[in-house]
């Protein structure tokens, strides 16, 4: 299952999660439109392949945005201009908006300082995000080390954040 490019949430993995927790170490770019050549997605999952030991590793893609989050490892959601935490409701109810749109608008008014952001660069604890394209590796054994999520992004052409997610 190497480099296909519809979307699908890793609950579509089931067997992976019928007797034990299973972690994913997933990267996306940080800007969630942005979409690597299948080439590069190809390229960054060979390197992934030669540095990581994992159950498996795959590169997904697709036309809409999608929220990444972190599963069983959510703790809770901080403005990025104030510092805030952001009420779970109020967090929910942007998410609704943004949901009902296909995440095709991420700004947002933020309700502790009136500041505009965006559901993307809400520090959320543990990381989570929003993109079109992931790299994802199940299971693995290790972390990725900085120079190594450095060589991930110049080989996607793009920053990317890395989301642990637990289920």
């Amino acid at each position: 299952m190497r480099g296909f490019t519809s979307f699908c949430s890793p609950l579509h993995f089931a067997p992976y999660n019928q007797f034990m927790t299973d972690n994913f170490l997933i990267l996306i770019p940080t800007d969630p439109q942005y979409i690597p050549s299948p080439d590069r997605a190809q390229a960054a999952n060979d390197y992934l392949l030669s540095v990581l030991t994992a159950d498996d590793i795959v590169w997904m893609s697709s036309d809409t945005v999608t929220f990444v989050d972190q599963g069983m490892n959510f703790e809770r959601v901080i403005c990025p201009i104030c510092g805030t935490e952001l009420a779970i409701p109020d967090w929910q109810q942007m998410m609704d908006a943004a949901y009902a749109a296909h995440f095709s608008d991420l700004a947002i008014t933020m309700p502790c300082c009136g500041a505009n952001s965006s559901l993307n660069d809400l520090h959320y604890e543990w990381p989570a995000g929003f993109a079109s394209f992931s790299l994802e590796a199940f299971n693995p054994v290790a972390d990725l080390n900085d120079q190594q999520l450095q060589t991930v992004a110049e080989i996607l052409g793009c920053p990317v954040r890395k989301i642990w997610r637990t289920l």
